[in-house]
């Protein structure tokens, strides 16, 4: 009997501790930027939300994280959602199960751990109280960024206008992800199509150093160049070449600037046409042997190449019944090129023949930034 007395106490233990509830509840809140100067706070949009009910989880996850890289929990239950475009966010049910619930079996409350995941904004650890069957609107939390966005303002100029061209350039930024902490992080490339002026958004780590005092100015690498087989734009010098002048890059050529710290930020890349349009031309051609000027052809050859054709005819000078003969105009088609020009302009041969021979011209050369002449042939 008395053997029978003490394994009371050890058979009641087993039974107390055997017998376990089950609840489920979920929770709500707002993430919000932590130095935004609106009231309320601006939220922070698609920031990842974990929720552990295993303190011990949260905290293995959390130091599994290493600065600098994408955070991904490795324990084996947890709740997850991210915000919307404003902050918020839901997640409706997490489950646990409890030996002794606050209220008995029909009702509990669990702590619930969080952690809090963006991309610029890092890891941030926060915990909240959750109450069974209902979504607990309990949860406000604050977030630092830890990385910057700075959103440039490209400005492809062209040195023969000096305003903004009207050629698709690819723009590619490199920009380095190092800090005194992350030594060995590789560069990330921002890039975008831009057509005379355009914005990339680049990313890097706010701060220099692990005390978080000293910001990021990073020095970012830039190429720019027309992904085509048919080249008509090359970047250039500004006047700022090794001879103060505007020659081409070489292909390989990359620009470097430093970004300040800031949210916007404008630059400028330069460059040229390597490719040009024949000019139009339009003049009069006038027999030197007293034939008739009109019904003469007249071509036209830049560089040696020849650049079409077109007739002369006869034009009744303003009101009068004056002709004037051997008149041509719209002469001129086609393309010229030159990738070694050093200065702003480049020039070009021109020559015209008249019914297939060699005329004598007014003109003799042509420049890149014109697009219409008037000659005199002869």
């Amino acid at each position: 009997m008395k053997n029978y007395i003490k394994l009371l106490p050890g058979i009641f233990a087993l039974i107390f501790t055997g017998c376990y509830s089950v609840f489920d509840g979920g929770l709500s809140g707002t993430v919000v930027d932590a130095e935004s100067t609106s009231t309320p706070k601006d939220g922070i949009a698609y920031v990842d939300v974990y929720a552990y009910t295993s303190e011990s989880d949260m905290e293995s996850d959390y130091s599994s994280w290493t600065e600098g890289e994408t955070f991904t929990p490795q324990a084996e239950y947890y709740g997850h959602t991210s915000t919307n475009t404003s902050g918020e966010f839901s997640l409706s049910k997490i489950v646990w199960k409890t030996y002794s619930s606050t209220f008995g079996k029909d009702a509990d409350v669990e702590n619930v751990y969080l952690l809090f995941y963006h991309e610029n904004y890092g890891l941030t650890k926060g915990s909240t109280l959750v109450v069974s069957d209902s979504v607990s609107d309990t949860v406000y939390q604050e977030l630092t960024k830890t990385r910057m966005t700075t959103v440039l303002t490209v400005n492809l100029v062209d040195v023969s206008s000096e305003s903004n061209t009207s050629e698709t350039v690819y723009v590619k930024v490199e920009v380095p992800q190092t800090t005194a902490t992350l030594t060995d992080v590789s560069s990330k490339t921002f890039d975008a199509t831009i057509t005379g002026t355009g914005t990339i958004s680049i990313t890097y780590p706010r701060y220099k150093d692990s005390a978080h005092t000293t910001e990021t100015t990073p020095d970012v690498t830039i190429s720019y160049y027309q992904s085509s087989d048919d080249v008509t734009w090359k970047g250039c010098y500004n006047g700022d070449s090794t001879d103060s002048d505007y020659a081409f890059y070489d292909d390989d050529f990359t620009v470097t600037k430093t970004i300040p710290s800031y949210d916007t930020y404008s630059i400028s890349l330069y460059g040229k046409a390597c490719k040009f349009s024949v000019p139009t031309f339009s003049g009069q051609y006038v027999s030197s042997n007293g034939a008739s000027a009109d019904g003469v052809l007249i071509g036209v050859l830049v560089n040696g190449v020849d650049c079409g054709t077109t007739t002369t005819a006869s034009q009744t000078v303003g009101t009068s019944s004056t002709e004037k003969h051997g008149v041509f105009s719209g002469l001129g088609s086609g393309t010229w090129s030159d990738s070694t020009y050093p200065d702003k302009y480049t020039t070009a041969k021109v020559s015209f023949t008249a019914n297939g021979s060699s005329a004598t011209s007014s003109i003799t050369e042509i420049r890149s930034d014109t697009s219409t002449y008037t000659v005199q042939l002869q």
